[in-house]
This record gives C-alpha cells, structure tokens and sequence, in this order.
C-alpha cells in the first residue's frame, strides 16, 4: 500500500440504490402532494433550482404509471402507487441550457422514487391477473427505494445532492440524512483522460487490456469478455472483463468484478487535437453482473460498501497506467477535459504492485515447456482433441474420440496440470494464452516440417539439374530466408520464416548464419538477423560478427540439433514421398526436433501437400524438355 499522491481520478457514471426507510412513506407523499397542487396543464412540469458546492443546479419533477396495485393497509389512503423522478443538471461550460428532463446532463442524472411496502401486488394490464412482485427488496416495513443515476459527480455527493433535489420542491431534507443499511450501488466507474498519443501502450495488442483477458481467463469456464473494435482509429474500442473470481489474481485482495476500457467519445475526428474529445478515455467501473456480492452504502459490519468499491477500481486504474509506463501523477500525458484536470492530485493510499501479468504467462509458459518435451501418446491426445475441440469436452468424451481408456485419460490430465484444467467434470484448456502458447508451438513444428521436406525437394531438383549451392543457399533454402540487400543500417538483413522455438533456438539459427555468411562473404560484420519466435515476439540480431556467436557456442551440439530438424539426409536423391506409403514415425523422427511434437492426421495433410509440390516441379520439368522417369510417388530425372 502507497500512500502518496496521485493523480485525482474523476468519477464518472454512478447508480445507486437509497432504502429510506425511518420516515416511512412520508418522502413519497409529499412527492404526491407537489404533484397533486402544481398545475401541469397550465405551467409544464415542475421545475426549480438549488445551490450546491458552489455551482448552480436546475431540476424538474415528473411522474409515471407502474403496474403496483397501491397499498392495502389501512394507514396507505392513495388510490395510485405513481413512481416520481427528479431530473437534475449543473449549469456549468457544458450545460446545454435545456430544462433538466430534456437536457444531456452531461453532469447530472435523475432520481427515481419508488414506494415499497410488504408483500407487492401488480396487476396484468392484459389479463388482469393480479400477482407477486418479483425483484424488489422487501425489508418487512414501508419504505422509500431513491435510486439514483448520475455521471461526472464524485460518489459521496450523491447523497447530498438527493436531499437538495427534493428541498427544491419543499420536500424536508431531514428525509434523507439517514438511509438503511440495505442501501446499495449497482454501477460506478473512474477515468482518467489519456493524449491520443500516449495511450497506445494500453491497449496494444501485448498491453494490459489485452493480457489481462487472455492470461487471467479460463478458456471454457465462467464468464469471459474481451472487445477490441479497431475499424474506426486504433483503440476506438477495446475493453476486458475481470469477473470477481479473477479480480483477486489481477491485484492481491480484490473482490469486485470489474470491467477496464479505452474508448473514444463519438466522431472524435470533428474535434481539434488540443480539444478533450479528439483524446480517448481509460475508465475502470463496477460491474455487478459478474460479482456475486453485493456492495452497499456504508457498512462497518465487514461487508463491502462503496469505500472499498471506490478503492479497488481506483487500483486497478492506477496499476494499468503504471503497467503501460504512464506517469501515475499526472502531467503532459494526460488532456485536460472539463472534469478531469491532470494536474490534480490527491493524497491517498493504494496499492501499486508488480505487473503480474509476466509473471503468470512465464507461470503458464513453462508449464508449456516442461510438457512440451515431455508429452507421451496419451498426452498428445488429450491436448491435439482439446485444441480442435472449440468447448468444454468430458474425459469420457475425449477416450472415445483418442481410443484411450478413460483412466489412461485420467493420468494424462494429472500429468498435464498447468495446461488442462478439470472442473466439474469437464477439461478445458487452463487459459486462452496456454492455448494460444501450444498452437503456436504445433504450427511452428507443422511448418519446420514442411520446409525441411519441401527443402528437400528442391535439393532433389538442384543436384539433377547440376546446380551448386553453398552453405549460404543451403542456409536461405532451409529456412527460407528473405534477403534484403537495400537498407541503409546494416549490410545485409536475413529474414527467415522458421519461428524460433524459443530465444536459445534463435540464438542457435543466428549462430548458424554466421557459418554461412562466413562460407559466402568471408566474414559476418554488418550482417543483420530478424527472427520471428513462438510466442509472438521478434528477436533481432544487429551483428552475427558479435561476441556472443564465439567460443562459447558448441557448434557439435548445434550441429546434431539442426540435423534433426533441417540438414538434408544423405539419401535425398532416393527419396521417395508417398504420403501413402511412408512410415510417418520414421519421417518424424528423421526431420524434426524431438521436443517438438504433431499428430499424424496434420503429417499425412503436410505430405500430400508436398507430393503436389513434387508433381508441380515434374510438370514443370517435362515441359523444360527433360525426360523424367518416375519412382514411386517421386521421380528422377533421366541421365541423357
């Protein structure tokens, strides 16, 4: 916990619900009496003002039907049970000068009074059915529900602002100085005003926004949101849900579940960028549908109220800009709008912790390491059916479809723990990152695959054909490497299309590029490497002259590694690619590294790719005018 000062956040939509319950129905009947006196046909609806924390506030007084059958007891003497609403608006640089029901009220809201009594009758209008009323809170007693709905207003001004509302149309602010404890907020949100410029870092594509969804989230289970709508300008819209079960993950002792969003005002183009609505808003707020407990009022029971709310959204607020390097006291990187000002700043205690997102997907990502090396038949089986299945799969389920017994499935999910996780007798994959981790891991093995046999093609046709090559075209070929030979920074820039296992991997990839460099030019300086890894993430190597790729490096180790994976084997001029004749094991083990691993079924789909490779090069051969004969599934090109 930090006790400092930070920038002052503002608070921006509220909804809250009031029990008034001492004076009874006392409030409501007054509100009767103002609509009963005023002369509506004559004089419109009721308006009037107030003077609240030194600014000027309009209100207007309406009414409505609801279907409450009015009250039996003897004491209740009216013949409606009318729902009241006072809308109010500040006249501040936003006001739009309309009367209060009719203006935005960008700062402002309503209040709506509903009587409530024992045991709620309502009528069916059609059937005239008379029934229970659902979803009211009954508290044994009559009372009044003041549900308030507000927006750019600081929480604890609400309740002051109820009783100067109601004052405005006579009604005794005594009424409102005191509410039952069952009082509650439903919605409440904080933003702060990020420069367009700034606010990339947030929602990015590896920022918290997005990270917070994939890596806290189970793939299958609860509930789950993440939006990102980037159609109109980047970052237009783009929003992640953390339930209250997850809340606790992200930072330490939170309860709440919350919903963190970077948005744009409508058609922020049409305003200037030294204008608020050209910038975005970053905004955390309370989401009640996916907290199961209740925040009231004020509570000094243990309970959560609105302190506590206030507290862990403002944490969450502060710990994402942190996350995204953003100065948490404010200053030039956030625009000022006419609430927000960036050089505010509060003291106050919150709770800055380290970003914990790394250290879960480092969590998750080695739990992915350690299996992937490790997996026998049964694991694989489990997790190829869980990254094709598209939901949640019972064990059972998953031994019909692999053809392993549902014990065998059973101890492959303990051996798979921090990956696939069991819950309610469904499996599911533990995240949408560890799904995403092992797709990127398959499809990298299933590629490796296909360039080293399409490699080897294309070998076939070189030595047929009288083509040398040296250990740089072996090297471009293998791994099918782009080579830019026009930049100004660096002599050459090889990039290939293998993705990297992991940074040792790519760090064994650029110390072979120096060997064929060096074969090529006689030395490597000024010579640039751009690899793609696994994860996502690109690793760039400005110099494969450097240190790094010295003494150090077993080149015996390197050389048995990629001989696994890429070298082209002794006998490629025999070799025959017949996707249904060849031993698929045996070709696996031959091409690829054995940490790495692929089911069958997508082998068999990659070899028939590759014998249209082969019949593709055939054709174009024939038409060149050499006499081919064929072998098999393959082919050779006859001695003249």
């Amino acid at each position: 916990m930090s006790a400092r000062k930070f920038l002052r956040f503002q608070c921006h939509e509220f909804d809250a619900h009031f029990h008034v319950v001492r004076p009874g129905l006392k409030p409501y009947y007054a509100l009767t009496d103002v609509r009963k006196n005023h002369d509506w046909g004559a004089d419109g609806k009721p308006t009037g003002t107030f003077d609240f924390d030194g600014e000027t506030w309009r209100v207007c007084l309406d009414y409505d039907d609801q279907p409450i059958l009015p009250w039996s007891d003897p004491s209740y003497k009216l013949e409606t049970a009318y729902l009241y609403r006072i809308y109010f608006v500040c006249e501040d640089s936003l006001d739009d000068g309309e009367r209060a029901d009719r203006s935005n009220r960008v700062k402002g809201g309503t209040i709506t009074f509903r009587p409530r009594w024992p045991d709620m009758k309502k009528q069916d209008e059609e059937t005239g059915v008379i029934e229970d009323v659902e979803g009211y809170m009954d508290l044994g007693v009559p009372y009044l529900d003041a549900q308030v709905q507000g927006s750019n207003i600081d929480f604890d001004c609400y309740t002051d602002l109820l009783a100067e509302a109601a004052a405005a149309f006579g009604i005794p602010r005594r009424y409102f100085h005191e509410f039952h404890h069952t009082s509650n907020v439903v919605d409440a949100a904080v933003y702060v005003r990020i420069k367009r410029s700034e606010s990339g870092p947030i929602y990015a594509p590896d920022g918290p926004l997005a990270r917070i969804h994939s890596l806290l989230e189970s793939d299958r289970s609860g509930y789950r949101k993440h939006v990102e709508d980037n159609r109109d300008r980047p970052g237009d819209y783009v929003t992640s849900v953390i339930s209250d079960v997850r809340a606790g993950k992200l930072i330490r002792g939170h309860e709440l579940g919350k919903e963190c969003k970077h948005y744009y005002m409508r058609d922020p183009e049409t305003y200037n960028p030294d204008e608020f609505g050209y910038h975005p808003k970053l905004e955390v707020s309370y989401q009640t549908s996916v907290t199961d407990k209740t925040v009231y009022w004020d509570r000094d029971d243990g309970e959560l109220d609105r302190h506590d709310m206030r507290r862990e959204l403002e944490e969450v607020l502060v710990n994402i800009l942190e996350w995204a390097g953003l100065d948490v006291t404010g200053g030039e990187q956030y625009q000022k709008d006419a609430y927000f000002k960036p050089d505010e700043r509060e003291r106050r205690s919150l709770k800055l912790v380290d970003c914990p997102l790394p250290e879960i997907e480092s969590e998750q990502e080695a739990a992915i390491m350690r299996l992937w090396g490790d997996m026998n038949p049964a694991d694989e089986a489990v997790v190829d059916t869980l990254l094709a299945d598209g939901g949640e799969i019972a064990p059972k389920d998953v031994a019909d479809e692999t053809g392993y017994c549902y014990d065998t499935i059973l101890r492959a999910v303990d051996r798979l723990e921090g990956f696939v996780q069991h819950t309610y007798g469904e499996l599911a994959i533990e995240s949408d990152y560890a799904a995403q981790a092992m797709l990127k891991r398959v499809r990298s093995a299933e590629e490796q695959f296909r360039r080293s046999i399409g490699s080897t093609v294309m070998e076939v046709a070189n030595d047929v054909q009288g083509v040398e090559s040296d250990a740089f075209d072996r090297f471009v070929r293998n791994y099918d490497v782009g080579v830019d030979e026009t930049r100004n920074d660096c002599r050459l820039l090889l990039k290939p299309r293998y993705v990297a296992a992991d940074r040792e991997d790519a760090k064994y990839l650029a110390r072979e590029a120096k060997l064929a460099v060096c074969e090529r030019y006689g030395n490597a300086r000024g010579v640039h490497m751009r690899v793609k890894l696994a994860d996502g993430s690109v690793r760039t190597f400005h110099d494969l002259d450097q240190g790094w790729a010295g003494a150090d490096w077993d080149h015996e180790e390197a050389r048995r590694k990629r001989e696994r994976q890429l070298e082209e084997q002794a006998d490629c001029d025999g070799r025959e690619i017949d996707p249904d004749a060849i031993d698929l094991e045996a070709a696996w083990e031959q091409f690829a590294d054995r940490d790495e691993w692929v089911n069958y079924s997508t082998l068999r789909l990659i070899l028939s790719t590759i014998a249209q490779d082969v019949d593709r090069l055939e054709e174009r051969l024939v038409n060149r005018g050499e006499i081919v004969t064929k072998q098999g599934r393959g082919f050779a090109i006859a001695p003249r």
